[in-house]
């Protein structure tokens, strides 16, 4: 039996000069051990492949399933997730489109690329002013290492997952956090396949059949209705070219998934990334307010990691995973010396809300309601003229 994490542990660990909360859990396809896995493909139709050591310096072959910034993203909709269902409460930057965009609906700075920084909100608007120049907005773009208090009371996760104020009216020279916590899925023992499809047109309609293709993009067995090519003849067609007729069967060597031996998904939380942080309150810092403020984002790492990894591992289509056996979590000193832990989604919720209550008490600012912002009449023009653009395209 592993020794469940408390809140006492993460506090003392944050305090010392501990390095990482690390986790590598083993992960096999869910058709079983030498089953076809699919990555996510890059430009060029190609995978992200490459040779890795392994530990016992044995140099394999090797595919990336879910990179650091998808894994992230990830993390991020599971907490997004525990927050709306109540598991956990989180400061949200939010943004309603819902007015005018019903597909597009409510963004959070959990959903948005960028977190606070991304454009989306910098083209808003809180209480009728522009964000940036809000109380709120301020506090963000005026956040720092040295006083990280803004940031922590509005958006914590950008100080977890990593910022950059790119889109800053100093050209890109705004406020840079680094990640504390990353995540990746690599396979090991990767071997290329191939991609076979084919397709049996239950109608019949052969290659044969002579068609022409119109001015608005559809077909057409009318020669006068047809669009003109530069002689001013019919434009002739393939059924094809409109998904009717077979598909000959064919083997493609891109895209063809990966047979490997097993994945493992490594997972680490820095410490000291995290300890670079200071939280001075009213222009008063202490140890204690800057270890309670650092506390909550450790758990908060923590929480991410549990929830993410509750909902399982069904990265894309024909890539699901299976993890092979609970993996503890570790703590690792400076000298490498290690302690290993049990975490689920419930412990690691109960070490994050007495975190928040210890920094609360302390003294330190925690918005724990979403800043609803409003989206700026310009931006919804250009939402509405990029989609009447694409229409037009279509058509």
């Amino acid at each position: 039996m592993m020794t469940q994490l408390t809140f006492e542990k993460l506090h003392a660990a944050i305090a010392s000069n501990t390095a990482a909360f690390r986790q590598n859990v083993r992960l096999l396809p869910a058709g079983g051990q030498g089953s076809k896995v699919f990555p996510p493909t890059y430009s060029g139709g190609v995978y992200a492949q490459e040779q890795r050591r392994m530990a016992d310096g044995k140099i394999v072959p090797t595919v990336l399933l879910d990179s650091v910034q998808s894994q992230a993203n990830r993390m991020e909709q599971a907490l997004l997730e525990a927050h709306l269902s109540g598991n956990v409460r989180l400061p949200l930057i939010q943004l309603d489109f819902s007015s005018n965009f019903p597909d597009i609906g409510i963004i959070t700075s959990l959903d948005a690329p960028h977190r606070i920084a991304d454009a989306i909100f910098r083209d808003s608007k809180l209480n009728d002013k522009n964000f940036r120049e809000s109380v709120v907005g301020k506090a963000f773009v005026t956040s720092n290492l040295r006083n990280a208090t803004g940031l922590f009371q509005y958006c914590p996760h950008a100080l977890i997952f990593g910022l950059w104020d790119s889109t800053s009216s100093e050209g890109g020279t705004g406020n840079k956090f680094q990640r504390a916590l990353t995540s990746e899925i690599v396979g090991f023992q990767a071997e290329a396949g191939v991609h076979t499809f084919s397709r049996l047109d239950p109608l019949g309609i052969t290659l044969a059949a002579e068609i022409y293709r119109t001015d608005a993009g559809r077909w057409t067995l009318k020669p006068d209705e047809a669009k003109k090519n530069s002689k001013g003849e019919p434009e002739r067609a393939r059924p094809s070219e409109f998904v009717h007729g077979n598909i000959v069967p064919t083997v493609e060597q891109l895209k063809g998934g990966v047979t490997i031996d097993h994945a493992v998904q490594t997972t680490v939380l820095s410490l000291p990334a995290i300890r670079r942080l200071r939280f001075p309150v009213d222009g008063e810092e202490t140890p204690e307010r800057n270890n309670a403020a650092r506390t909550v984002l450790a758990a908060l790492g923590l929480v991410a990691i549990a929830h993410v990894q509750e909902q399982g591992y069904d990265l894309r289509s024909r890539c699901l995973l299976i993890a092979d056996g609970l993996a503890p979590l570790e703590l690792i000193a400076n000298d490498g010396q290690k302690e290993t832990f049990e975490l689920n989604v419930d412990a690691a919720d109960k070490i994050f809300e007495k975190a928040v209550t210890e920094a609360k008490r302390l003294g330190l600012p925690w918005h724990d309601e979403a800043v609803k912002l409003v989206p700026d009449e310009q931006l919804i023009q250009v939402v509405k003229a990029s989609r009447e653009a694409k229409s037009s395209a279509v058509e």
